[in-house]
């Protein structure tokens, strides 16, 4: 055996050893070099984050030596960072031609097809890696969360279940199944309780356990548990983020003034016509985003596109072309109606396994700061705007383990001032664009159902179909923390769900008094 692992390691070496021909950032050209050179510099720029750059080293390497194996998660990782989930797709499926058994790219391919509304195949990837590592947990635990998905609890149920027992320390599980419980019970609460307070137990994973048993203890009905987890969690969440609050207001800030009428107002390009138009819905996590875009996608004429980041996309592919290196928005200025137009059509290309119907949706969360984006670079798009009452709505972010994305969502007063700033772009906008937006309030939603609908409808330009009064059947997957409750039908049940806490949430309250968002 070990003669076989010096060989093999030897191999890669002498791959690695081979001269490549680079052309690097600030460096156009042939630059010849050891693979081993080029790679390593590419993992440095892997350890900053930079990932468009990370992409390109990764696929000249692997177009000269498609033997470097240390290259391809790197390429993986790379497309999974950019969001480019076609990409992702493409680099999975060529990778696994050469290397069927190869359980990091089949899980990598699982995620790209999930992120890509590809279920069914998402499931045969794992399937492929379970019947490889039987007791592979992350993989279990990817397949749980693409039945829950598809609206399979009882099987999601079973698979996190089945990982909690193979890796008792796993948090990933715990919080993927809270939401799937009727009731919990005391045993298995006082096990979670047990879990949390070993020493190993990593400090991510003790969040996401946190969060779970606040979620335990909400089915319980001991709301002093309930928050008292919660508050562990996001504290504990928030002390591993890196996130600087006061840019990320002054971004918020900047939007108006680089986005101003003036801006707004030039006169774009004559689109090409679209078989497919896109919905925009904005607004600030658990508004009622999700729920607008299953009552939507239930039209027989619009596909639902989820958290798609392919605008981002399209700007950042605009910029680095022109060599723009400024942070949104402050390069908004300096584009043409041209170089709109060149994002609007390369976000329709980006978005082309969407256009099987007359619309399709995409909810990006950050959509509402880019509603000056989205103006002009997708002038014939629909964009629909969402608020919440701001304690619900709050409550229901600070209640919430999100991906690390939402870096505002675990301190209260921080919490306030980012509602604060979308309901201060919510005023501009309503003041610069009144007749291209729909402004929807998520309780006018829930009080008045089917005029709400109806008037939402006429807006897009929709014939009306009385199955959008019944989107909890729709069978298509979901991809947010908001899976489950769309399944449901219109209920005022988290409406002033809040006050429960008022105690509590008086830093939350206190700050939006001082920011004049409550009276």
């Amino acid at each position: 055996m070990a003669s076989k692992k010096s060989s093999s390691k030897s191999a890669v070496d002498k791959h690695e050893r081979k001269i490549v021909s680079m052309s690097l950032p600030g460096r156009p050209g042939k630059n010849p070099m050891p693979a081993e050179q080029a790679i390593n510099f590419a993992t440095q720029l892997a350890s900053d984050g930079k990932w468009p750059v990370v992409i390109v080293l990764s696929r000249q390497l692997l177009a000269q030596i498609p033997q470097l194996t240390r290259v391809w998660p790197l390429l993986f990782q790379g497309l999974t960072e950019a969001g480019d989930y076609s990409g992702l797709a493409a680099a999975t499926a060529e990778h696994l031609i050469s290397k069927p058994r190869d359980i990091s790219a089949l899980l990598s391919q699982a995620t790209a097809l999930r992120l890509l509304d590809h279920h069914e195949q998402a499931l045969q990837s794992i399937a492929k890696v379970l019947r490889l590592a039987p007791a592979n947990t992350t993989a279990i635990n990817h397949r749980g969360v693409i039945l829950k998905e598809m609206g399979n609890m009882t099987d999601a149920l079973e698979a996190f279940n089945r990982c909690i027992r193979l890796a008792p320390q796993d948090g990933h599980a715990y919080w993927n199944r809270s939401d799937l419980f009727n009731d919990i019970s005391d045993t298995e609460l006082e096990k979670m309780e047990a879990v949390l307070s070993k020493p190993s137990l990593t400090p991510k994973n003790k969040a996401r356990l946190h969060y779970a048993l606040a979620r335990g203890y909400e089915f319980r009905g001991n709301s002093e548990k309930q928050f008292s987890h919660t508050e562990s969690g996001a504290t504990l969440k928030r002390s591993l983020l890196q996130y600087n609050h006061a840019e990320e207001m002054q971004q918020v800030q900047d939007i108006p003034i680089y986005f101003s009428a003036d801006t707004l107002n030039q006169t774009p390009l004559e689109a090409k016509p679209h078989s497919a138009k896109p919905i925009f819905i904005c607004g600030l996590p658990r508004s009622g985003t999700t729920l607008v875009e299953q009552i939507l996608s239930t039209h027989s004429m619009v596909t639902a596109g989820d958290e798609l980041n392919a605008l981002p996309r399209a700007a950042a592919a605009l910029l680095q072309k022109k060599r723009i290196d400024k942070p949104f928005p402050l390069w908004a200025k300096d584009l043409s109606p041209a170089d709109w137009h060149s994002i609007g059509e390369s976000y329709q290309s980006m978005t082309k396994n969407l256009h099987g119907t007359a619309f399709f949706t995409d909810k990006y969360l950050q959509n509402y700061k880019a509603l000056g984006l989205i103006h002009l670079a997708k002038p014939e798009g629909k964009i629909i705007f969402c608020r919440r009452n701001a304690m619900d709505n709050l409550w229901g972010c600070y209640r919430q383990y999100f991906a690390d994305g939402l870096r505002f969502t675990y301190d209260q007063q921080e919490l306030a001032d980012s509602y604060h700033g979308a309901a201060e772009l919510y005023r501009y906008w309503q003041k610069v664009m009144p007749d291209k937006v729909f402004f929807l309030e998520y309780e006018t939603l829930i009080s008045d159902y089917e005029t709400t609908v109806k008037a939402l409808l006429a807006f897009i330009g929709l014939p009306w179909e009385e199955e959008c009064l019944h989107f909890y059947n729709n069978p298509r997957a979901v991809r947010t923390t908001s899976a489950t409750q769309v399944r449901s039908p219109i209920n005022t049940g988290r409406i002033d769900q809040w006050q429960k806490f008022e105690r509590q949430l008086k830093p939350m309250y206190q700050r939006l008094r001082e920011l004049g968002e409550i009276e």
